[in-house]
């Protein structure tokens, strides 16, 4: 039960802490100031932990959050790829 709701919390500063950089890039279109090499060691670590999840844990709540991180932290490198080949 204090697992769930510790890993409800994490969901929930996961979203919040990569929503505002996404909604950012999709307003600005730019994307200079942004760590390319930093985002893929993001998206790296987080599909390692969402394999680690499907795999190990096979916990719903804990997969769920996996991948919703994976998919902000992919969201973020491919607008920052793409507005960077863009100027």
């Amino acid at each position: 039960m204090l697992g769930n709701i510790l890993l409800g919390i994490v969901s929930f500063c996961t979203f919040i802490s990569y929503f505002p950089q996404t909604v950012k890039l999709i307003k600005t279109k730019k994307s200079e100031d942004l760590s390319i090499q930093s985002w893929g060691l993001w998206v790296t670590s987080s599909f390692s932990y969402t394999l680690y999840a499907i795999f190990v844990s096979k916990d719903g709540m804990l997969i769920f959050e996996t991948c919703l991180e994976l998919f902000f932290c992919l969201i973020i490198l491919i607008l920052a790829v793409i507005y960077r080949k863009n100027k």
